[in-house]
């Protein structure tokens, strides 16, 4: 990864003279923390893709201000972060009203469930979990609110490509990194792009060991007052334990039921 500034000039967000190129940084590093428990100078470094000297003093400002902590040479997250992710959670009204939504559903049906999101930071290419409800873990990883995962290959992320206008869908294929995690992870852009087409016609999509072996993954859109798909609703589960059958004939009623709610009690508001 090039240095932010050119990344940033690239984007023209630094173009601005109202942009802040030193905050940008310190939010870049602080995003490096994402799936380690801590991270010494020169590994934020290379996972922000910036200068080690430049890291050097993000985290030294972050550990003056109480954000992170140095213990034996890494540096690892503070509690002081935890009211931002409160304030979030409090302010957005598809998150106050998806969470008691995806913990119903997980009481009812016994299956993870979750709403996600386009992760703003990677435009198109990840999704975000705004809200989650746990069963047991369902693929290697864990997956909590904050969580990203791929959206090529993932149901939520799926029905959000779907949505996407022509033009930005066509440029999300052009340029994205189909890897091939699984042997039935769909790589080709022409059939993921008749896959989402599919989506489009059905309105759900079902991925079946795309991601990980034996993770199965139905999803339905979220939409706003305007009728705009602005998030998705998914629920996971092991092949297993649930046949694909199961996601269509019980799954997914609950899924759409949940999402017309949302659509009511949250739409006007997102």
């Amino acid at each position: 990864m090039e240095d932010v500034n050119t990344e940033l000039n690239e984007a023209g967000g630094s173009q601005d003279p109202r942009f802040m190129t030193s905050l940008a940084r310190g939010l870049q590093v602080l995003a490096a923390f994402e799936g380690h428990a801590a991270l010494t100078v020169s590994q934020a470094a290379k996972a922000a893709g910036l200068p080690r000297s430049s890291v050097a003093r993000c985290l030294f400002t972050l550990e003056q201000l109480g954000y992170v902590a140095l213990n034996e040479g890494a540096y690892h997250l503070r509690p002081a972060l935890l009211p931002l992710l409160r304030a979030y959670s409090h302010s957005d009204p598809l998150v106050r009203a998806g969470q008691p939504v995806v913990d119903a559903i997980r009481d009812r049906l016994g299956e993870s469930c979750s709403i996600g999101i386009f992760d703003a930071r990677q435009q198109h290419e990840t999704v975000l979990y705004i809200c989650r409800a746990e069963t047991a873990r369902i693929i290697s990883v864990p997956l909590l609110v904050g969580s990203t995962l791929p959206s090529y290959c993932t149901s939520m992320g799926r029905v959000l490509l779907a949505a996407l206008p022509a033009d930005l869908l066509e440029r999300f294929l052009a340029s994205a990194s189909l890897a091939q995690r699984t042997p039935k992870t769909i790589t080709a852009p022409e059939r993921l792009r008749a896959e989402l087409r599919q989506i489009r016609e059905t309105g759900w999509a079902v991925t079946d060991g795309e991601l990980e072996p034996g993770l199965r993954s139905i999803a339905v859109p979220v939409r706003n007052g305007a009728g705009s798909t602005v998030a998705a609703l998914n629920l996971g589960t092991q092949a297993a334990r649930r046949e694909s059958e199961w996601l269509l004939k019980t799954a997914l009623p609950e899924l759409q039921t949940a999402a017309a709610h949302l659509a009511r009690v949250a739409g006007a508001g997102i």
